[in-house]
């Protein structure tokens, strides 16, 4: 098992190793934790506190103190809505300068990618999202999919299963499909699109905002949603 790094988002070394450590040993003591890290214990703490403020953890109120980390999949929702946010920032800032917009396609074969892209673009929705994605991206996407269900937009959610988010129902489409792995597709606006696959842990695609890929995406969204 590969060891975790959150180094990436903002998290510092010892913090990434302390998380692993309560997600594999389960909740602890600071003194607890920082023997199962082999670390000092002004360190084990530092980076215990560290995490409840970030939302990776939290702190029991007992005595001695007692910290338990968050599930995966809520730091990862916590990671991709920070990481939205950032990228929206970027997109205004870049947008201001007023560079003319050109249709372009970039192939993305990163599954990190790949939901900070989707993520992005849900967020910069103003009329419509379609999305067909693994059911296990939903809780991931789920902040910046909330925000287009909340603010009205005309969306449809599809994954091989069906499944009850909170703001939203996400339809089971059905099987049958000849699609290497499970099928990722998404439409924006009718601006940009994105077609790929997921095959275990590995993902292969593009995403485009060229007319003719996005016409192409939505065929593909309407075909896979309605198949017999």
């Amino acid at each position: 098992m590969s060891s975790i790094d959150l180094t990436p988002f903002g998290f510092t070394p010892t913090e990434s190793r302390v998380y692993e450590v309560l997600l594999s040993g389960g909740p602890g003591t600071g003194y607890a934790i920082a023997r199962n890290a082999g670390l000092a214990r002004a360190n084990a703490y530092s980076a215990l506190e560290g995490l409840v403020a970030k939302g990776a953890a939290r702190a029991e109120d007992l005595q001695p103190k007692v910290f338990r980390a968050e599930p995966p999949a809520t730091v990862l929702a916590r990671i991709a809505n920070g990481q939205g946010e950032a990228l929206e920032s970027l997109t205004q800032a870049l947008e201001g300068f007023g560079a003319p917009a050109t249709p372009s396609i970039i192939e993305i074969s990163s599954p990190k990618g790949l939901l900070q892209l989707l993520t992005h673009e849900i967020g910069r929705a103003r009329e419509s999202v379609r999305l067909i994605a693994p059911a296990e991206a939903y809780p991931i996407l789920a902040p910046a999919l909330r925000r287009t269900v909340s603010g009205g937009l005309d969306v449809i959610l599809c994954a091989q299963a069906q499944i009850q988010l909170p703001f939203a129902l996400v339809e089971a489409i059905p099987g049958g499909h000849a699609w290497p792995g499970l099928p990722l597709v998404a439409v924006v606006d009718q601006r940009s699109a994105l077609i790929a696959a997921r095959d275990g842990a590995a993902v292969q695609g593009h995403w485009s905002s060229a007319p003719a890929f996005v016409a192409a995406a939505r065929v593909t969204f309407d075909r896979l949603r309605t198949l017999p």
